[in-house]
């Protein structure tokens, strides 16, 4: 393992799919970071990665766990406890896409063994940094209410997990940041898909002081919609995540230019994970908030079966 204090820090990336490979290229574009290996347990996929990255394929964890300083874990989300927990108990910082974890108890886990073992671990809930670019995080003012719609179309990538830890968790991390506070109740409807494991799902979570959040996510529509409203005393602030562009309705002075402050959401968090790792800055996105977020996610599935 090479000394981290040569500010070099070696990464592995654990998943060899979409996400594997834009993690993977991330890193390796960073000057600050070397990308060891891709790491899956189908050999072709995580050779055919690799070679095209011109790294390492590895199909045994241990294997390229002896190899990095820090894994990036970007498997299938049923499989994210597990991988990090292995990178964890290792003594491996780790960044890991959202969910942090399929269940909340797997997620509390991950939280207690990186603070047990003192390694850094990070949640990949990179659409913060949009609304950080926004001017968002900025506004003191608590939100009366919040609609958040976020569909696409059919697709398996994903499926191993409810619509709710796959899609809408992304808008109940945003939530929870722009309420400051934990959902007092929470009602959800299932749309489509199985029980236990929902394509499509209505929730609405209530605030402290009655506010609203009202989510629409759904993997089984025609047309991709990425949109979320929220609502202020001196107007709405209406989003749309697709053509880049909102509406300051309450004037509070947010950036129009977001899209080119941050054009890389994923290749900043990269940046962030290696300085904390270097002991430069805290977490940008902590385990706790990632553990949160499924906690919540967790609970609007159970009310769905309600």
């Amino acid at each position: 393992m090479s000394d981290i204090s040569e500010k070099q820090v070696r990464i592995g990336v654990a998943g060899a799919g979409v996400f594997g490979r834009n993690h993977a290229n991330k890193i390796k574009s960073n000057p600050r970071a070397t990308l060891v290996g891709i790491f899956d347990l189908n050999a072709e996929r995580a050779e055919a990665l690799a070679s095209e990255l011109s790294t390492q394929a590895f199909t045994d964890l241990s294997a390229i766990l002896a190899e990095v300083d820090a894994l990036v874990v970007a498997t299938p989300a049923i499989a994210h406890g597990g991988v990090a927990r292995a990178a964890i108990d290792a003594g491996k910082h780790c960044l890991v896409e959202k969910p942090l974890a399929a269940t909340s108890a797997d997620a509390d886990i991950l939280c207690q063994h990186a603070a047990d073992r003192r390694v850094v671990l990070q949640a990949g809930h990179q659409e913060r940094y949009i609304f950080k670019a926004m001017g968002l995080f900025e506004v003191m003012e608590r939100p009366k209410f919040l609609e958040a719609t976020r569909v696409g179309l059919p697709s398996i990538r994903g499926a191993d997990v409810s619509v709710t830890l796959d899609l809408m968790v992304h808008d109940i991390d945003l939530a929870r940041i722009l309420f400051r506070s934990e959902p007092v109740a929470i009602k959800a409807t299932r749309l489509a898909g199985e029980p236990n494991n929902p394509d499509a799902v209505e929730a609405v979570l209530t605030f402290e002081g009655g506010s609203e959040a009202r989510f629409l996510a759904s993997r089984a529509a025609e047309e991709r919609d990425r949109r979320m409203t929220i609502g202020y005393a001196e107007g709405e602030v209406a989003i749309d995540f697709i053509a880049k562009s909102f509406d300051d309705g309450p004037n509070f002075g947010l950036h129009p230019d977001f899209a080119t402050r941050i054009p890389d959401p994923m290749g900043a968090a990269t940046a962030d994970f290696i300085s904390a790792i270097l002991g430069e800055r805290t977490v940008a996105i902590s385990a706790a908030d990632g553990a949160a977020a499924v906690r919540i996610a967790e609970a609007i599935d159970q009310a769905t079966r309600a």
